[in-house]
């Protein structure tokens, strides 16, 4: 496994990859992996000849300084995970490769998806999440580019941002990794206590039981929205940022639940800020 710090010499190794007609997948990320990562990895593994993975703690796409200071980071445990999740590269360039010269103050923005959900609640996360992946789509050319669907508002903003800019890159969404009790695995999870944990699950089960409620035939958003926030509302110690019944390829809001759908929430625990959704199909 080659490991890089020189977005020169990562460019190089990918065009020499493709020179000789060889596929590259890619996963970008911000460090502290666990297996939903690795999920993305091996899916690369079995659809590409060469996977290669980033890692960059990206300062753009943080409005909160001090949730940027305390983001968990495990070089080496990250290394480990890459080399048995059978990545071919490992880019790991500080914050001065990236951003020569300061973060360029440039604004990238795919409005009819980035008003509401995380757009709405983290102003300016989501110009920072394209300003990274922008320059990273440069200097990692890759021809496959996987992105978990716990954010997935974000795969949604990034497979419509490459569409319209012209990467010739396939964004992959990959269904969220998670625990046994089903709480969604984020590398956030760390910073939760034994009980805190437990509390998370109500995330999961609030959306649950509105999918539920949907399969059932409800066909009010408020109606379903109001039988998973008072899941919520059930504990003292989760705070919601948002909570959300959408059209799951516009993120519009609807006045009648149809098609595909997506249940979506946010929530804070402490200091730490968790994010969940799942999608349900009905005709």
């Amino acid at each position: 496994m080659i490991v890089s710090k020189d977005p020169n010499e990562v460019r190089n190794q990918i065009l020499s990859w493709k020179s000789e007609k060889l596929s590259v997948g890619f996963a970008p990320t911000m460090g502290f992996l666990h297996e939903g990562h690795s999920n993305l990895f091996i899916r690369s593994a079995s659809e590409n000849s060469k996977t290669v993975v980033s890692i960059f703690v990206n300062p753009a796409q943080f409005n909160d300084p001090e949730d940027y200071a305390k983001y968990p980071i495990n070089t080496d445990g990250d290394l480990e995970i890459c080399k048995s999740s059978k990545v071919d590269l490992v880019f790991l360039p500080d914050k001065d490769t990236m951003y020569p010269g300061g973060i360029p103050e440039v604004e990238l923005r795919i409005p009819h998806l980035m008003k509401n959900l995380d757009a709405s609640t983290r102003p300016g996360h989501f110009e920072g999440v394209l300003l990274v992946l922008s320059r990273l789509f440069h200097i990692i050319p890759a021809d496959r580019s996987y992105f978990g669907k716990k954010d997935y508002q974000q795969y949604l903003v990034v497979k419509d941002f490459v569409k319209a800019l012209g990467f010739p890159m396939e964004i992959i969404g990959v269904d969220t990794v998670r625990s046994r009790e089903g709480l969604a695995l984020s590398s956030r999870n760390a910073r939760l206590t034994g009980p805190e944990k437990e509390e998370a699950l109500l995330l999961i089960r609030a959306l649950r039981l509105g999918e539920t409620l949907i399969r059932q035939g409800e066909k009010d958003p408020a109606e379903v929205l109001t039988v998973m926030k008072d899941v919520l509302d059930s504990s003292s110690k989760i705070q919601t940022d948002y909570l959300e019944v959408l059209d799951a390829n516009t993120l519009e809001e609807l006045h009648i639940v149809k098609g595909e759908i997506l249940l979506a929430v946010a929530a804070f625990l402490g200091q730490v800020r968790l994010i969940d959704n799942i999608t349900v199909k009905v005709s």
